[in-house]
């Protein structure tokens, strides 16, 4: 986690829905790497639903986008410039490596996925899936991982 310590100084109001909408935690009792791992618990969850396996390589590129992205509060984050290269010198990958494996990860979920039963996560990506765009989707993800919704039906998926 040598470069964890980079995503962690930022409130977010993301972050505070988060926090909100998950019972398990409270703004009192949760430090920046607990939260960390809630929020890649959650990731994994999705993923899983989406049937994308953990030994892809880009499964673990996601789970710390979506955190970056959830504690940048997204709209004021460049993908390009910050995420990808974020990841990039964590794993001691090229940030262009980086975006492949996550579009890949995604597009063998879009593939598999539509001929599969729905779930609600599916439902929820369904039209991010059709022609994934990096960008999109981690905003959707993002998106999801901090809804209420999600928050009370996850251990159900």
């Amino acid at each position: 986690m040598e470069c964890l310590e980079e995503y962690l100084n930022i409130n977010s109001s993301y972050k505070d829905f988060y926090i909100k909408n998950n019972d398990e935690i409270t703004t009192e009792t949760v430090s920046s790497q607990s939260l960390y791992f809630y929020i890649c618990a959650d990731v994994e969850i999705i993923l899983n639903s989406l049937n994308i396996s953990p030994s892809k390589l880009g499964y673990r590129y996601w789970k710390d986008a979506v955190f970056i992205f959830i504690l940048n509060n997204g709209e004021h984050i460049s993908i390009c410039n910050k995420i990808y290269p974020s990841i990039a010198k964590r794993y001691g990958k090229t940030s262009m490596s980086v975006e492949r494996a996550m579009r890949i990860c995604l597009e063998n979920a879009m593939y598999y996925n539509s001929k599969k039963e729905q779930n609600f996560v599916y439902d929820h990506m369904k039209n991010y899936l059709l022609y994934p765009h990096n960008s999109e989707i981690l905003a959707k993800l993002a998106e999801l991982v901090v809804s209420r919704e999600f928050q009370k039906i996850k251990y159900s998926l």
